[in-house]
């Protein structure tokens, strides 16, 4: 029972409650026919997202005029009579579907009922109507309009997915360094990376849902990058599993991977990690050969992973210095 009321939306109940009685009530107040059904166009109106009650709104205007333009001459000709009021229903049905507008008919056959019942379409019935259409639609994107913040929610989201990271790096590190490294790492922590990131990205889409002036697509950018990352150290993972013992100069790659870890946030440009890596590298060209076939592999692994943190650490990059671009040009 207290997940049944937890799950109720409260505030999208509430909102079309309010801006129902809001909109019958000024209806009334100008003397419109049919006050009721500004109500009920109030309700049509309100959607999860301002992008949806926006278009909903424009579709239910455009079937409008469609409900009238074939409600005109069909009363006219044959009368206001059942049949009549079906042979609307089943034309503007067929038009909607075919336009992909389903949503936008059941308020414009009530509408076509009141036609019917005011014996056909006439200035005054067609003024009245679209001051319902108006009035509801203009009430449910007042109350629309406050819509709940869901930023807080990316933000927090934003930082569980770098801590998983920033662990994972953690235990790369001390998979690298630790006696018994061969069961120090928990795999399972790349699935609570992905399960984060399908969170996160969910919460942008009604994030960027409810942006009307424009498309801020930072963090869509940003859960793509650090996705992207995730991948390079499952493949650094993969790469280590292979290791049959921990050469020495696994050592100094443990300690740069703490300093990543150490050093992962979102406005940090990997510039200096880079600069860490290719010092690195060059130390690692200074090393003696490997004198046996397993020295040799191992120290091909640690090749291989050094040359993965590269790519992890030019992903950071890339994004940094693509919305620094991005902010220059707005």
């Amino acid at each position: 029972m207290h997940d049944f009321w937890k799950s109720i939306n409260w505030m999208k109940a509430v909102k079309i409650a309010v801006g129902a009685v809001l909109a019958i009530l000024i209806a009334e107040l100008i003397g419109l026919h049919n006050a009721a059904s500004a109500g009920i166009i109030t309700l049509l109106t309100v959607q999860n997202t301002r992008r949806e009650t926006i278009t909903g709104s424009m579709r239910r205007l455009i079937a409008f005029g469609i409900m009238t333009l074939l409600s005109a001459p069909i009363y006219a000709i044959f009368g206001t009579r059942p049949w009549t009021f079906g042979l609307v229903l089943l034309l503007l049905l067929l038009i909607c579907f075919g336009l992909h507008m389903e949503d936008s008919t059941p308020i414009n056959a009530v509408m076509a009922t009141h036609y019917m019942a005011a014996g056909g379409v006439t200035p005054s019935m067609l003024g009245n109507e679209l001051m319902l259409l108006i009035l509801g639609s203009g009430i449910g994107l007042l109350v629309n309009w406050i819509m709940p913040d869901n930023l807080h929610k990316i933000r927090e989201k934003q930082v569980q997915l770098d801590d998983e990271i920033r662990a994972i790096l953690l235990q790369i590190a001390n998979y690298l360094r630790d006696d018994v490294w061969q069961n120090s790492f928990q795999e399972d922590r790349f699935a609570a990376v992905e399960k984060i990131s399908l969170d996160l990205r969910r919460e942008i889409d009604f994030f960027l849902q409810n942006q009307t002036r424009r498309q801020d697509l930072y963090f869509m950018h940003y859960v793509n990058m650090r996705r992207e990352q995730c991948l390079v150290l499952h493949r650094i993972y993969e790469q280590m599993s292979q290791l049959t013992a921990l050469p020495e100069q696994a050592l100094p790659l443990a300690a740069l991977f703490e300093k990543i870890a150490e050093e992962y946030h979102e406005k940090n440009d990997c510039a200096t990690l880079l600069k860490q890596l290719t010092q690195l590298h060059n130390i690692y060209c200074c090393d003696a050969l490997p004198d046996t076939r397993e020295h040799f592999e191992n120290r091909a692994i640690l090749y291989c992973i050094l040359t993965e943190i590269k790519s992890f650490l030019r992903l950071k990059q890339r994004f940094f210095e693509n919305m620094v671009s991005a902010k220059k040009k707005v």
